[in-house]
């Protein structure tokens, strides 16, 4: 990483909770990973590492940028290894999570250019202005959604997953409000993102 991407301080308030939701996503990755590794576990290249691998190099795309200041999701590596490969996948979302722990509350200030590809068919490019805090909350919610593409595919296949996983932290604390029988603080910044439990 280039030295202007050194955090300066730990971060706090939002930018800690935005951050930890990150890492807990990450987590959730990494246990859907165990999930493959037992005997008689699916074939992790079938459809969960495209899927991983798909948000492993959006993450990247931000977290390893260059010095510019410029993300560009779409012209990703699409590194079929990481498909195949649970220990490289494993690896590299290690990988992710310890750089996001030392990020502050200066680091997701930052401003950034984000460069891609619009139109239907891709046929033209666009830059616009963001930051690296606002990148946070969209690769939140691109990871959750392919989480939720992921859930029938582990449901179908007998991976046990945590009930939550794959839904929008706003979808399950509104099901948690609208149960009067649930303990719910309806105010609350903090939002436990549960933990994925691989299969038995």
């Amino acid at each position: 990483m280039p030295s202007s991407h050194a955090p300066v301080g730990a971060a706090t308030g939002d930018a800690a909770r935005l951050l930890r939701f990150n890492c807990q996503l990450i987590d959730q990755a990494l246990a859907l990973i165990a999930a493959h590794d037992g005997v008689g576990a699916p074939d992790y290249a079938q459809r969960t590492g495209p899927h991983l691998r798909h948000v492993i190099e959006h993450y990247e795309a931000l977290i390893l940028r260059g010095a510019d200041g410029v993300v560009d999701y779409d012209r990703r590596p699409r590194d079929r290894e990481l498909e195949r490969d649970t220990g490289l996948a494993r690896a590299r979302l290690a990988a992710l999570k310890q750089q996001l722990v030392n990020w502050s509350d200066t680091m997701l200030d930052l401003p950034l250019r984000v460069h891609g590809q619009g139109g239907p068919a891709g046929e033209f490019d666009f830059a616009t202005t963001s930051s690296i805090g606002r990148e946070l909350v969209f690769l939140a919610s691109h990871a959750t959604h392919h989480y939720a593409l992921l859930q029938v595919y582990c449901e179908q296949h007998g991976i046990a997953t945590d009930p939550n996983f794959g839904r929008a932290p706003s979808t399950v604390a509104h099901a948690l409000g609208a149960n009067a029988s649930t303990p719910h603080v309806a105010n609350s910044k903090e939002f436990a993102c549960p933990t994925l439990q691989p299969a038995a």
